[in-house]
């Protein structure tokens, strides 16, 4: 089909592509990256609004895939960003993805609360992430607002 391109929202599918899959000929990337991709070549035109976004760095697109920069310069293109106490490398795991085959859902929970607890001490009036299973299990821990990195990009568009 000609496809030279594979996009995921999914920081596990980006892996498993990347690592697991020969796809000569076509470059894998997380939405974080083709997003970023898309504003830097001016195809993205969005809008530096004041919200204050918190960004919630998923295991395996941090630790697992050595993605961090794309994430952040895509939120500080629509908005401020505030960096929780933990961040990068350090950044808890959400309690989602592996976890739902090790711990109880009570466990799973309570880890979402301590994460999303974390990410609200910012002051920030949004959570982000760039992981659908991320967000899932956040949205499960807060009341407050949980968004996708293409969910505030779409919102930011001009």
């Amino acid at each position: 089909h000609g496809i030279t391109t594979l996009v995921t929202s999914c920081p596990i599918c980006l892996k498993v592509f990347r690592e697991d899959y020969e796809l000569a000929g076509i470059e894998v990337l997380h939405h974080s990256e083709y997003i970023l991709r898309l504003i830097r070549a001016g195809r993205l035109d969005v809008v530096h609004g004041p919200t204050r976004f918190t960004y919630h760095d998923p295991c395996e697109l941090g630790r697992g895939s050595g993605i961090y920069d794309e994430p952040r310069a895509v939120i500080e293109a629509v908005g401020e960003l505030l960096e929780p106490a933990q961040t990068r490398e350090n950044a808890p795991c959400c309690g989602s993805s592996v976890a739902n085959t090790a711990i109880s859902d009570g466990q799973q929970v309570r880890l979402a609360q301590a994460v999303a607890e974390e990410l609200e001490a910012t002051g920030a009036e949004v959570i982000v992430t760039a992981c659908p299973l991320c967000k899932k299990a956040i949205g499960r821990g807060t009341r407050g607002e949980v968004r996708d990195l293409a969910e505030i990009v779409a919102a930011g568009l001009k």
